[in-house]
């Protein structure tokens, strides 16, 4: 890859999405959607004209809106969308704001075209690699924004190529065997100062590694400047191992995001096949990093943003990632630069991106709002057999779901004490890095065999604990004896928050019972048990009267057995167990 920074083109902006500002930027991420085409001749939309009638609806709604930044997949944009801009002074993007679109694929005559048209208002630039190839087309991504060349303003449009082709994704080979390889990456800035975007065209991804960096340190700021990525794609295993690789090097550094996008779930070739099997989806997401102290994590904002299909899950440290639905087509988001150079302090917090609406296109292809996206949770968790009336309720938030799914599982942070259930400490919010796999059971979108398996396991467990233990009176251990007398049942009570959400049973009033039990399944080890036990101990108080009502109930054989606390009656005394941590 040959990284070229836009001002060695005599190309000079000044983008709303790339300053370095307090104020937050907008952007439409377009997660297009469709019958795919690809053979010889070229690349793209099945219909060509009900693509281009979808793009110029986007733009004009963009144009509207005053968006900062729209972004569409690889393959997505028909050349006739690009020739309406470059014809209509009335399509084009305002000033300081920039479309970044990718584009179904160009033949040679295509990029003749583009080529003279050159003008006084018009600069469009991308390399010359076609002229001596003996390959049939490019997989272009567009940039188009208003700027200066040479000191005259214009309508820049400037075209980046694929320049590595994908491997193995049609069985006839058809990019290896017919794509005319770019080499050139360009590096969009307003000045020195201001953040980078850099652009990989799906495939480009698996070859952006770590041998690049020096290149990157020398030329383009690598070290200090802060970068905006994004990875367009048209991809039916977007975490494949090679694309994790990309995003971990991506993120290693401080002042790095990363805006994925792939086509959406529905998209399917014209025999009828899918693009997606049914254990991968588009994953499209924004990768960011930022501190605890800065990050919102507010359980508001996380339902705020996962009722309008923006899924909030935790990498590690201060790596974190926002999936987007992977059927909703439109989406406008706002979110702060990848580093704020400006205000103080408090000003300068990025709190992570908000999803303000969500859009599909309805079949006249007008842009229709969605309100509420379905996550299908629930009837995930009726289909698995959970008849939990809580977990079933629609008004329960998702995030008091995901909190009594990792309390009644034994799943806690114990040393984080009142804040064990804060959405960044809880078990289901965490993204493995190493396969992309997850935790929670709101959050469906991926059916990666680890996922479904960590699923299984946290559903049975808690059927065994909500149907069979706690109907069984006979199993309670003297510690919470008292409950046989009662009707209970596992659930937060309203007043749940007051105990930091550390009690999970109720009685038929709903009211709380200070009582803490979960079921960590069969066959288990001692040292589990033990550890499991002693996590919950440490969420309460030393003189805490719920340090004595803790149980832990697991399975050996057909016997439910448990962990309580053996001087149960005295409300002070800590549990007396050799085998425990305490």
């Amino acid at each position: 890859m040959n990284f070229v920074d836009i001002s060695t083109l005599n190309i000079d902006t000044e983008l709303d999405a790339l300053r370095r500002g307090t104020q937050r930027y907008s952007l439409l991420i377009y997660q297009h959607k469709g019958v795919f085409f690809a053979d010889e001749n070229r690349i793209g939309n099945n219909d060509q004209k009900d693509a281009e009638k979808k793009f110029i609806k986007l733009l004009k709604k963009a144009k509207v809106e005053n968006i900062s930044l729209v972004v569409s997949p690889e393959y997505s944009c028909p050349k006739s969308v690009v020739d309406l801009i470059i014809e209509d002074e009335s399509l084009r993007p305002s000033n300081n704001k920039l479309w970044s679109l990718g584009g179904e694929s160009l033949n040679k005559d295509d990029l003749n075209q583009l080529s003279e048209i050159n003008n006084d208002s018009v600069y469009i630039h991308f390399e010359d690699v076609h002229n001596d190839s003996d390959k049939n087309y490019v997989d272009p991504l567009y940039y188009i924004f208003l700027g200066q060349h040479d000191g005259t303003e214009k309508l820049i449009v400037l075209i980046q190529f694929k320049s590595w082709h994908m491997g193995g994704l049609w069985s006839s080979q058809l990019e290896p065997d017919n794509l005319i390889q770019g080499s050139d990456v360009y590096v969009i800035k307003n000045d020195e100062n201001s953040v980078r975007l850099i652009s990989l065209i799906c495939s480009q991804a698996m070859n952006f590694n770590p041998t690049l960096e020096q290149n990157l340190i020398d030329n383009h700021g690598w070290v200090d400047s802060p970068f905006l990525f994004l990875s367009l794609q048209f991809n039916p295993n977007p975490s494949h191992q090679n694309f994790i690789d990309f995003k971990k090097f991506v993120l290693t550094r401080e002042k790095r995001e990363l805006i994925t996008l792939n086509w959406g779930m529905e998209t399917c070739f014209p025999n009828g096949k899918k693009l997606y099997d049914e254990y991968n989806a588009p994953r499209s997401g924004i990768y960011f990093k930022t501190s605890d102290v800065e990050l919102d994590y507010k359980p508001k904002k996380i339902i705020d943003n996962h009722q309008k299909g923006l899924y909030f899950l935790q990498i590690k440290r201060k790596k974190r990632v926002y999936f987007l639905n992977r059927k909703i087509e439109l989406f406008k988001i706002h979110n702060k630069s990848v580093d704020i150079a400006e205000g103080v302090d408090e000003q300068q917090r990025r709190e992570g991106p908000t999803a303000s609406n969500v859009y599909v296109f309805d079949d006249f292809h007008e842009i229709e709002e969605i309100e509420k996206v379905e996550d299908n949770h629930i009837d995930f968790l009726e289909d698995r057999g959970i008849t939990n009336s809580y977990l079933l309720d629609r008004d329960i938030s998702v995030v008091n779901k995901e909190r009594l799914f990792n309390i009644s599982n034994g799943q806690v942070e114990g040393n984080k004490e009142n804040k064990w259930a804060e959405v960044i400490h809880l078990n289901s919010f965490i993204l493995n890095e190493s396969d992309e796999c997850n935790n929670r059971l709101t959050y469906l979108e991926d059916s990666y065999e680890s996922s479904e398996r960590i699923r299984s396991i946290n559903c049975s467990n808690l059927i065994e604990l909500d149907v069979n233990i706690i109907s069984d009176k006979g199993t309670y251990p003297h510690s919470i004896r008292h409950l046989a007398e009662k009707e209970i049942k596992l659930a937060f009570a309203e007043n749940a928050d007051t105990y930091k959400y550390k009690y999970n049973v109720v009685n038929k009033h709903e009211d709380i019972e200070k009582a803490t039990v979960c079921y960590i399944g069969s066959a288990v080890s001692q040292q589990l048990v033990n550890k499991t036990y002693d996590e919950l101990q440490k969420l309460f108080d030393p003189d805490s009267p719920g340090k004595n009502t803790i149980v832990v109930f697991f399975k050996n054989g057909n016997d439910i057995l448990d962990k309580s606390n053996p001087d149960a009656g005295s409300i002070t005394e800590p549990p007396k167990d050799d085998s425990s941590i305490f």
